[in-house]
């Protein structure tokens, strides 16, 4: 039976609810966001710094050489430093009940179920994976995919005039993967080796699926991750990941690749308070649980380390 003390017994059974709702939400994993694998994520600054700043850094100028224990010139290594500043803004996702859900279950002993926390908790992380990988213009964030400190190359026209992947070789494709690396590798003057390779989702889908002729069965991807430079170099797997966002990331809106170092002294994103529930509010039927986060760009902070490749 509904009575006048309903609303008020509601209010306490959703914010019971909260106690088991909220922590086998947090508990859960999203594999399907990358941003956690691929962006290095920093936590450290306080919950409502609304800048965060740093240093860009070129590459290292100087060099060792002999010295003498009665010599006083020691040769000094220096870098250009170029400051820059991330800015934090708010974001904000909730969840929530009406008065009828709360007293059914209340009523009954029904435990709530979690797929309305569940269901915010994946935008949270639907909206950082964007903001980690294209930016928020509007908000003037730069992403990994969107960094105007970083260099862009070209791709190259194949021997079929085209400098898409569609109208390519296998071992043009495998060409344009070197390239990019090998653009990381020289232009740092050996001192950067990119390890990561991300592609847009139809270009990975083409080199996983075609072969590299009808006799094998070894896939183009196969190959790029046998053949590749850093391999070679390093004895070490090359990474190669498919996200959304390169599709029209190049310019002229073109395909873009990344290359670059997976290391929090390249880059970085901000995300000083993660997604934090709120207390429950109500408002006439309705019980709310909002939930607030703060988040700045990617921080590029050593662009030698990264390169993109478009037109691809």
């Amino acid at each position: 039976m509904l009575t006048h003390d309903a609303p008020s017994l509601a209010l306490n059974f959703m914010r019971t609810a909260q106690n088991y709702i909220e922590p086998e939400v947090y508990a859960r994993q999203y594999p399907d966001f990358q941003y956690r694998e691929l962006v290095p994520v920093d936590n450290s600054a306080p919950d409502w710094t609304t800048r965060v700043d740093f240093f860009s850094m070129g590459d290292d100028v100087g060099e060792a050489r002999e010295f003498s224990p009665d010599a006083d010139d020691v040769p000094f290594v220096d870098f250009q430093l170029d400051k820059g500043d991330s800015r934090v803004y708010m974001a904000a996702i909730g969840y929530r009940y009406n008065l009828q859900e709360l007293e059914h279950a209340r009523y009954y002993g029904i435990r709530l179920e979690t797929d309305r926390a569940d269901a915010a908790r994946r935008r949270y992380e639907l909206y950082v994976d964007q903001t980690a990988f294209v930016g928020r213009p509007k908000l003037n964030l730069q992403g990994l995919a969107t960094s105007a400190s970083v260099a862009a190359l070209t791709a190259a026209a194949g021997a079929g005039g085209s400098s898409l992947w569609e109208n390519k070789t296998p071992d043009e494709i495998v060409k344009d993967c070197n390239r990019i690396l090998s653009a990381v590798f020289l232009g740092s003057n050996g001192i950067e080796q990119a390890d990561t390779l991300l592609l847009p989702q139809a270009l990975y889908e083409l080199i996983a699926t075609k072969r590299l002729n009808d006799l094998q069965t070894t896939t183009i991807l196969e190959h790029i991750q046998r053949v590749n430079v850093y391999t070679s170099r390093t004895n070490r797997p090359l990474t190669i990941r498919a996200v959304f966002g390169l599709e029209t990331a190049g310019a002229g809106a073109t395909r873009r690749i990344i290359a670059y170092r997976r290391d929090p002294s390249v880059l970085k994103m901000h995300v000083p308070m993660p997604l934090r529930w709120l207390e429950v509010e109500r408002r006439l039927l309705k019980y709310e649980i909002p939930g607030i986060f703060r988040l700045g760009g990617v921080e590029i902070r050593r662009p030698s380390a990264m390169r993109y490749l478009d037109g691809v």
